[in-house]
């Protein structure tokens, strides 16, 4: 194979070059799809038959203004609800303007308009009336209004962001000081605009930084350049088959950048990292050169990639795509680096030599190291954070939050936050009960009472409801007759938190005999998120055994190997889990699927310590000079490709995605960790354990 490059390695890196335009021209129209939704809707749920209001079509839209609604503001507000109802986009909107109250007084319920506008006087009394009732439409102080519309089904995209934008652009009166739109095609269209400049972005300044350290460390410029352009060139093919194959791009697909970055800068600064001079021919430089330390490089490279297969075993459409694409990316960047290598070696330029000042750091890290092997106080400390990562890795919880995969700072997360506050937040779910097991209608109030005195809002319920009122509200046609139902929203409160009062709600009533069915977009979330988690808990589980199988496998089943693979790598994840444990940390589909990332990226510096250390006890150099040897040699090249990930990664962590300043944070903790034992105990532990 590696003969085979290098005879073909102009071939081949022409080769490359046409891949990478292709691909480019494909990215230049690709499509984005976004998760949470997609994953809702592909999934089967018993419940998803109960469905009365399409929540994936619902779109919130609050206005403030500067001061309290007057007869005047609220003329004005009743002309935009009839224009927004008329909109083609529409098909139906509850606001103040249209909220009922159900009036039981005679033989047959009637519904009444609570805000009347009649003459200033009637808005004053029915606006005085609507106060004391805590509305769901009106803030308390008057100043802020909820629109719940319900666009009609299948908008295309342009449909959608036209719609949106005349939102963000309504200014009926001069008295409103902002809006506020949320809910899935906002969040859609969000996303899309900032997925692309953030990706842009991103990938500019970390290769920048990358660059720039790279040249420090290795002082040769073209070496340099051809890596940074092998690692672009791996993320646009690797992108490039996600559009082709599957017709656009996951919103999760993008962190796959940063890992290839990764990658790509492991795979040179081991190959190029304190080679011997040049003896014999190139050919034969390249082979041995190949045979010491690239065997090792595609093992780490091999394992990576079986890290993200793992998510194959998973029925998450966008994760398993992910899998897929960055574990061909991954062998790709491998098989990139290993051309870039041979022809850098043909052409005279593979050695590198670092600044002076930070060879000495490098250095003065590596003895720092060497000698906590036998420090109490370094074993003490390290002895400390393990049994934090066990505590938090025995406490952490699975939670789910609608808007986990936006951080606070972002601007949709605070168009969010504005429903959340003021009107009982966005996580639509509507709770059934069967009509057979209610015998008494007062039942029916306590339950409503129960389900508000758990910070839940009702818009509607048919509790005291005819065929004529259902009619005028929009739910004449769904055939719900054998059923009491209540249309509620709640805040963004997490997984753990709504199920918890869904489950005291039917405890409430257990000796009543109701039966509770539920069903809403917020609700499936709720219920799917927490178990696709598990899922990639499990993923993470499969990964790590299988690494371990593969270890004991090439060492010819040896079960020591099993351990030694496992041990240094599953540690530093566990103390990450532990530190973030302790500033709120809890599991969730936005960071689950980081952690098998992880695993797969830290186990490269265990591959290359074990493979030196084989390599020396196989030219007969004892235990404890192997060791030292990988220490030194090694050692030096797992603290450069540290620095780089830590360099690489850290624009990462201000991104507004979650799971991209999530995977930086936890990398980087990882990565930090990992050092610290890769380089202390894992030769303490290959001591041990091995002959």
């Amino acid at each position: 194979m590696f003969s085979f490059i290098w005879r073909t390695k102009y071939l081949l890196s022409f080769f490359c070059l046409i891949l990478f335009g292709f691909c480019f021209k494909q990215l230049l129209n690709s499509n984005i799809y976004f998760d949470s939704e997609r994953i809702i809707n592909e999934l089967e749920f018993d419940n998803k038959n109960l469905d009365i209001f399409d929540d994936n079509n619902l779109v919130f839209f609050g206005i403030s203004f500067d001061d309290s609604l007057n007869y005047q503001n609220m003329l004005d507000v009743v002309t935009f609800h009839k224009s927004l109802k008329k909109s083609k986009f529409v098909k139906r909107v509850f606001s103040i303007v249209n909220d009922r109250q159900i009036i039981s007084n005679g033989l047959f319920p009637v519904s009444k308009k609570k805000l009347s506008v009649k003459d200033p006087e009637s808005f004053n009394t029915s606006i005085k009336k609507i106060y004391s009732e805590n509305n769901n439409f009106i803030s308390s102080d008057a100043k802020k209004l909820l629109f719940l519309v319900e666009n009609v089904p299948n908008l295309s995209k342009e449909d959608s962001r036209e719609f949106i934008n005349s939102l963000y652009e309504t200014n009926f009166t001069e008295s409103i000081a902002e809006v506020f739109v949320s809910g899935r095609s906002p969040s859609e269209l969000y996303f899309e605009k900032k997925v692309i400049q953030e990706f842009i972005l991103l990938t500019l300044v970390s290769g920048f930084l990358c660059f720039i350290f790279l040249f420090l460390i290795t002082k040769n410029i073209k070496l340099v350049i051809l890596t940074v352009f092998s690692v672009i060139a791996s993320i646009v093919v690797s992108l490039g088959l996600s559009q082709i194959l599957f017709g656009g791009i996951e919103l999760v697909m993008i962190i796959t950048p940063a890992i290839l970055f990764i990658v790509c800068l492991s795979d040179i600064m081991h190959l190029t990292n304190k080679q011997s001079n040049l003896t014999s021919s190139k050919t034969s430089f390249f082979l041995i050169r190949m045979n010491t330390v690239g065997k090792a490089v595609a093992l780490t490279s091999l394992t990576t990639a079986m890290s993200f297969l793992t998510f194959l075993v998973n029925d998450i459409i966008p994760i398993l795509r992910f899998g897929l694409i960055t574990a061909i990316g991954v062998v790709f960047t491998l098989f990139l680096a290993t051309i870039i290598y041979a022809i850098s070696i043909d052409k005279g330029f593979n050695h590198s030599s670092p600044i002076r000042e930070i060879q000495q750091f490098i250095d003065s890290i590596t003895n720092f190291l060497k000698n906590g092997q036998s420090s109490f106080v370094f074993h003490f400390f390290m002895t400390v954070l393990i049994a934090v990562g066990i505590y938090g890795a025995l406490n952490v919880q699975i939670d789910n939050y609608l808007t986990d995969e936006i951080n606070k700072k972002s601007k949709m997360y605070q168009q969010t936050a504005f429903f959340d506050s003021h009107f009982g937040g966005i996580k639509p779910i509507t709770i059934f009960l069967e009509k057979d097991c209610v015998n008494d209608i007062d039942k029916l109030n306590q339950v409503e009472k129960s389900i508000k005195k758990l910070g839940f809002v009702i818009d509607f319920s048919n509790t005291s409801s005819n065929s004529v009122i259902m009619q005028k509200m929009g739910f004449g046609e769904k055939g719900l007759d054998e059923k009491y139902f209540f249309i509620c929203r709640s805040s963004d409160e997490g997984s753990l938190s709504t199920l918890k009062k869904l489950k005291s709600l039917e405890a409430d009533f257990t000796s009543e005999g109701l039966k509770f069915n539920y069903s809403g977009a917020g609700y499936l979330f709720d219920i799917l998120g927490n178990d696709l988690t598990r899922k990639l808990i499990f993923g993470l589980i499969i990964a790590i055994f299988s690494i371990g199988l593969v270890f004991f496998i090439l060492n010819k089943f040896d079960f020591n190997y099993f351990i030694i693979a496992i041990i240094p790598n599953l540690t530093p994840i566990i103390v990450c889990i532990g530190l973030l444990y302790m500033h709120g940390f809890y599991f969730s589909l936005s960071n689950a699927f980081i952690f098998t990332i992880v695993f797969g990226l830290i186990i490269d510096d265990s591959i290359h310590l074990i493979s030196a250390y084989n390599n020396s006890r196989n030219r007969k150099v004892s235990k404890s000079e192997s060791l030292n040897y990988v220490i030194s040699n090694t050692g030096d090249a797992i603290i450069k490709t540290t620095l780089i990930v830590l360099m690489c990664l850290l624009p990462l962590s201000f991104s507004e995605f979650k799971s991209v300043s999530q995977l930086s944070l936890i990398t980087m903790i990882s990565a930090f960790v990992a050092v610290f034992f890769d380089l202390v105990y894992l030769p303490l532990i290959i001591k041990r354990l091995t002959n």
